[in-house]
């Protein structure tokens, strides 16, 4: 006799194939969608590591611009000394994350073993900031970049940066030293005043007191005599690609408005009876009204109320450059907004510290005010 359940009808096949194909379909799809969300956040990262610390940097500058300043800066003629190239090299997506699903920011632990891995002479160095200091100050001191002392002291706030307060700095300050005949590790930390178990972490050292003749160690936070040195080869010095070197600039400037100069930059007697001090920009008479041009293209990182400035607009241009323009009747654009050299993005006005319709312009290097005449155009 037949036996009809043991062998199905063709349409019956037909269903079973159907039903089959389906659900595979719908475990690849299901597999993929779940692929590409846990992958989204890190393709991301960079981006919002970029993002963060923009927003940090930003607030560090508009809370740290001042129209008067007690200490000059240092600017050579026409030149300003930075590295640029350096902040290009740091990965800021292994640093840096962000919960996808709340909004909110998450800092991932901060670990210099990365940066050792690519060059062992990366360590921490405790700094207590000074009068004057600024995290870019720092940063030229170490021959390091700002945006790794903010991530590595998970800074946010300018007040962090006050007088007094100790931070880390990772850099990679110090010289190498080859082992001579005899010598031990407890010879070699007592020759540089630096402590035995310093010597250990930055080596990765596993025995205590063990080296090798011929062996190059890396002794951090130490300067050599340049007149007692025997082998400046063993100085450890950055790469020649991101050695601090003068750069010349030749952006030219459009004037914010038309008008005769009436205090200049640099030191002055304050119109207000403050004494002497120095003036970090330009003031440049003009027509309550008149409009305001932004010299450069740029984006709005403040656009409000300042002490001193009055109505202020604060633009952000490549390579960490800043143009301020300030006593505005009315600012006319917004934060985040993205400008273009010679757009109207305020009028001018008298509010703030004045004694008459002026604007206060301003052109500095992060917060290092620069002598806006050596790079406006002429009128």
């Amino acid at each position: 006799m037949y036996d009809f359940k043991r062998y199905s009808f063709p349409e019956e096949r037909k269903k079973n194939t159907f039903i089959y194909g389906f659900f595979s379909l719908l475990f690849i799809l299901v597999i993929v969608i779940f692929t590409l969300i846990s992958e989204k956040p890190v393709a991301n990262n960079k981006k919002i590591a970029s993002s963060n610390l923009s927003s940090v940097e930003n607030k560090l500058i508009v809370d740290g611009i001042k129209m008067e300043d007690d200490t000059p800066p240092v600017e050579s003629e026409g030149e300003i000394i930075f590295d640029d190239s350096f902040d290009d090299d740091i990965d800021l997506s292994n640093i840096v994350v962000a919960d996808s699903n709340t909004s909110k920011k998450k800092e991932k632990k901060y670990d210099i073993e990365e940066l050792k891995k690519k060059d062992k002479r990366w360590h921490h160095t405790k700094y207590q900031i000074k009068k004057n200091d600024n995290i870019w100050k720092i940063s030229q001191k170490f021959d390091t970049s700002y945006k790794l002392i903010l991530l590595a002291n998970n800074i946010d706030n300018p007040d962090y940066l006050k007088p007094g307060k100790v931070i880390l700095v990772p850099n990679r300050k110090g010289v190498y030293h080859k082992v001579e005949k005899g010598q031990s590790l407890m010879t070699i930390a007592r020759q540089y005043k630096v402590p035995l178990d310093i010597i250990i972490v930055n080596n990765s050292l596993k025995d205590s007191n063990r080296v090798i003749y011929g062996q190059t160690i890396f002794i951090p936070d130490v300067q050599i005599n340049f007149s007692n040195r025997r082998d400046d080869k063993l100085i450890a010095k950055k790469e020649p690609a991101h050695q601090n070197s003068k750069v010349t600039s030749n952006i030219s400037l459009l004037w914010p408005v038309n008008g005769k100069i009436t205090s200049s930059f640099g030191t002055r007697k304050n119109p207000l009876g403050k004494g002497r001090q120095f003036h970090c920009g330009l003031d440049i008479s003009c027509d309550v009204g008149t409009p305001v041009r932004a010299s450069l293209d740029g984006t709005v990182i403040y656009s409000g109320w300042k002490d001193g400035y009055g109505n202020v607009v604060v633009l952000k241009h490549d390579k960490g450059y800043i143009s301020v323009y300030g006593h505005n009747s009315n600012n006319l654009v917004q934060e985040g907004d993205t400008v273009q050299k010679g757009q109207v993005i305020a009028h001018s006005g008298m509010t703030g510290s004045v004694t008459g319709a002026h604007v206060h312009f301003e052109f500095r290097k992060y917060l290092t005010p620069l002598n806006p005449l050596r790079y406006l155009k002429e009128k």
